[in-house]
Protein backbone atom coordinates (compact mmCIF):
# COMPACT_ATOMS: atom_id res chain seq x y z
CA UNK A 1 0.00 0.00 0.00
CA UNK A 2 1.52 3.16 -1.09
CA UNK A 3 0.92 6.12 1.20
CA UNK A 4 0.05 9.73 -0.19
CA UNK A 5 2.43 12.44 0.83
CA UNK A 6 0.78 15.91 0.05
CA UNK A 7 -1.23 18.76 1.56
CA UNK A 8 -3.12 17.32 4.89
CA UNK A 9 -7.00 19.04 3.91
CA UNK A 10 -7.77 19.08 7.45
CA UNK A 11 -5.08 21.08 8.57
CA UNK A 12 -5.15 23.47 5.05
CA UNK A 13 -9.28 24.30 6.10
CA UNK A 14 -8.14 24.69 9.83
CA UNK A 15 -5.36 27.41 8.64
CA UNK A 16 -8.05 28.39 6.71
CA UNK A 17 -10.60 28.70 9.21
CA UNK A 18 -8.00 30.31 11.01
CA UNK A 19 -7.91 33.06 9.15
CA UNK A 20 -11.06 33.86 8.66
CA UNK A 21 -11.57 34.19 12.23
CA UNK A 22 -8.21 36.37 12.83
CA UNK A 23 -9.90 38.69 10.54
CA UNK A 24 -12.97 38.32 11.95
CA UNK A 25 -11.11 39.74 15.14
CA UNK A 26 -9.70 42.52 13.41
CA UNK A 27 -13.11 43.90 11.85
CA UNK A 28 -14.32 43.79 15.39
CA UNK A 29 -11.02 45.68 16.82
CA UNK A 30 -12.10 48.54 13.85
CA UNK A 31 -15.55 48.41 14.80
CA UNK A 32 -15.10 48.03 18.63
CA UNK A 33 -11.99 48.37 20.16
CA UNK A 34 -10.04 45.64 21.57
CA UNK A 35 -12.44 46.09 24.66
CA UNK A 36 -15.48 44.93 22.41
CA UNK A 37 -13.41 41.79 21.10
CA UNK A 38 -14.23 38.78 22.90
CA UNK A 39 -15.60 35.06 21.69
CA UNK A 40 -19.36 35.90 20.84
CA UNK A 41 -18.12 38.90 18.96
CA UNK A 42 -15.79 37.43 16.53
CA UNK A 43 -18.44 34.23 16.29
CA UNK A 44 -20.63 37.16 15.55
CA UNK A 45 -18.73 38.61 13.26
CA UNK A 46 -17.45 35.58 11.14
CA UNK A 47 -21.03 33.41 11.30
CA UNK A 48 -19.55 30.97 12.89
CA UNK A 49 -20.25 29.39 16.05
CA UNK A 50 -18.33 30.37 19.70
CA UNK A 51 -17.10 26.57 20.18
CA UNK A 52 -15.73 27.40 16.71
CA UNK A 53 -13.58 30.19 18.16
CA UNK A 54 -13.08 28.23 21.16
CA UNK A 55 -11.45 25.11 19.44
CA UNK A 56 -8.99 27.59 17.31
CA UNK A 57 -8.48 29.50 20.24
CA UNK A 58 -8.99 28.75 23.88
CA UNK A 59 -8.78 31.67 25.80
CA UNK A 60 -9.61 35.37 24.87
CA UNK A 61 -5.69 35.98 25.17
CA UNK A 62 -4.59 33.57 22.39
CA UNK A 63 -7.24 35.38 19.64
CA UNK A 64 -5.99 38.60 20.58
CA UNK A 65 -1.88 37.76 20.63
CA UNK A 66 -2.69 35.83 17.46
CA UNK A 67 -4.80 38.58 15.55
CA UNK A 68 -1.80 41.21 16.59
CA UNK A 69 1.03 38.70 15.28
CA UNK A 70 -1.48 38.08 12.36
CA UNK A 71 -1.88 42.00 11.34
CA UNK A 72 1.50 43.05 12.45
CA UNK A 73 2.80 40.36 9.89
CA UNK A 74 0.72 41.94 7.32
CA UNK A 75 1.20 45.23 7.77
CA UNK A 76 4.94 44.98 7.92
CA UNK A 77 4.42 42.54 4.70
CA UNK A 78 2.56 45.74 3.05
CA UNK A 79 5.18 48.06 4.25
CA UNK A 80 7.79 45.80 2.11
CA UNK A 81 5.83 46.01 -1.10
CA UNK A 82 5.30 49.77 -0.83
CA UNK A 83 9.14 50.28 0.33
CA UNK A 84 10.03 48.16 -2.98
CA UNK A 85 8.20 50.46 -5.14
CA UNK A 86 8.95 54.09 -4.06
CA UNK A 87 10.15 55.04 -7.37
CA UNK A 88 11.73 58.43 -8.44
CA UNK A 89 9.57 60.71 -5.92
CA UNK A 90 9.56 58.99 -2.75
CA UNK A 91 8.19 61.50 -0.79
CA UNK A 92 4.88 61.84 -3.02
CA UNK A 93 5.01 57.81 -2.32
CA UNK A 94 5.12 58.47 1.46
CA UNK A 95 2.05 60.63 1.15
CA UNK A 96 0.55 58.06 -1.34
CA UNK A 97 1.34 55.57 1.47
CA UNK A 98 -0.17 57.97 4.55
CA UNK A 99 -3.22 58.39 2.47
CA UNK A 100 -4.13 55.12 1.91
CA UNK A 101 -3.56 54.47 5.52
CA UNK A 102 -5.65 57.00 6.65
CA UNK A 103 -8.21 56.39 3.77
CA UNK A 104 -8.87 53.27 2.51
CA UNK A 105 -7.39 51.17 5.21
CA UNK A 106 -8.61 53.27 7.78
CA UNK A 107 -10.01 51.12 9.91
CA UNK A 108 -7.49 48.74 9.62
CA UNK A 109 -4.64 51.11 10.68
CA UNK A 110 -6.93 51.63 14.04
CA UNK A 111 -7.07 48.77 14.40
CA UNK A 112 -2.87 48.29 13.99
CA UNK A 113 -2.66 50.76 16.89
CA UNK A 114 -5.23 49.27 18.69
CA UNK A 115 -3.29 46.16 18.93
CA UNK A 116 0.27 47.93 19.45
CA UNK A 117 -1.16 49.99 22.48
CA UNK A 118 -2.05 46.25 24.12
CA UNK A 119 1.09 45.13 23.25
CA UNK A 120 2.64 48.17 25.01
CA UNK A 121 0.58 46.33 28.46
CA UNK A 122 2.40 43.02 27.40
CA UNK A 123 6.12 42.63 27.50
CA UNK A 124 6.03 39.27 25.76
CA UNK A 125 3.81 40.72 22.72
CA UNK A 126 6.52 44.38 21.64
CA UNK A 127 8.91 42.54 19.98
CA UNK A 128 5.51 40.78 17.80
CA UNK A 129 3.75 44.79 17.48
CA UNK A 130 7.74 46.33 16.91
CA UNK A 131 7.91 43.87 13.86
CA UNK A 132 5.96 46.59 11.61
CA UNK A 133 8.71 48.81 12.31
CA UNK A 134 11.44 48.18 10.46
CA UNK A 135 9.82 48.18 6.51
CA UNK A 136 8.87 51.61 7.79
CA UNK A 137 12.45 52.47 9.12
CA UNK A 138 13.36 51.06 5.02
CA UNK A 139 11.34 53.48 3.77
CA UNK A 140 12.52 56.13 6.22
CA UNK A 141 15.68 55.62 4.92
CA UNK A 142 14.77 56.43 1.62
CA UNK A 143 14.86 59.61 2.59
CA UNK A 144 18.29 60.35 4.92
CA UNK A 145 21.09 57.63 5.59
CA UNK A 146 20.96 58.76 8.95
CA UNK A 147 19.67 55.64 11.22
CA UNK A 148 18.62 58.09 14.10
CA UNK A 149 16.78 60.42 11.48
CA UNK A 150 15.20 57.08 9.94
CA UNK A 151 14.02 55.68 13.30
CA UNK A 152 12.99 59.48 14.22
CA UNK A 153 10.69 59.72 10.74
CA UNK A 154 9.25 56.69 11.92
CA UNK A 155 8.09 58.29 15.14
CA UNK A 156 6.74 61.43 13.77
CA UNK A 157 4.98 59.52 11.05
CA UNK A 158 3.76 57.13 13.61
CA UNK A 159 2.29 60.86 15.62
CA UNK A 160 0.96 62.24 12.38
CA UNK A 161 -1.13 58.81 12.08
CA UNK A 162 -2.28 58.90 15.42
CA UNK A 163 -3.36 62.62 15.22
CA UNK A 164 -5.19 62.19 11.95
CA UNK A 165 -6.66 59.12 13.20
CA UNK A 166 -8.13 60.58 16.44
CA UNK A 167 -9.31 63.89 13.90
CA UNK A 168 -6.89 66.12 15.89
CA UNK A 169 -4.68 67.05 12.31
CA UNK A 170 -5.17 66.54 9.08
CA UNK A 171 -1.72 65.06 7.32
CA UNK A 172 -0.89 67.48 4.53
CA UNK A 173 1.33 66.86 1.88
CA UNK A 174 3.32 70.25 2.86
CA UNK A 175 3.36 68.30 6.41
CA UNK A 176 4.97 65.52 5.00
CA UNK A 177 7.32 67.51 2.75
CA UNK A 178 8.37 70.20 6.08
CA UNK A 179 9.07 67.34 8.15
CA UNK A 180 11.16 65.61 5.53
CA UNK A 181 12.95 68.34 5.11
CA UNK A 182 13.62 68.79 8.83
CA UNK A 183 15.18 65.44 9.11
CA UNK A 184 17.30 65.55 5.61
Amino acid sequence: MQVRRGVDGRRMRGEQRRGELLRATLAVVERDGVAGVSHRAVAAEADVSVASITYHFPTLDDLLVDALTWAAEDLAAELHEWGSELGARPADELARVIEHSLGRRRGRTLAVYELYLYAARRPDLREVAGAWLEPLTEIARAFTADPHKARLLVAALDGLLLQALIGAHEVAPADLSALLEVLR
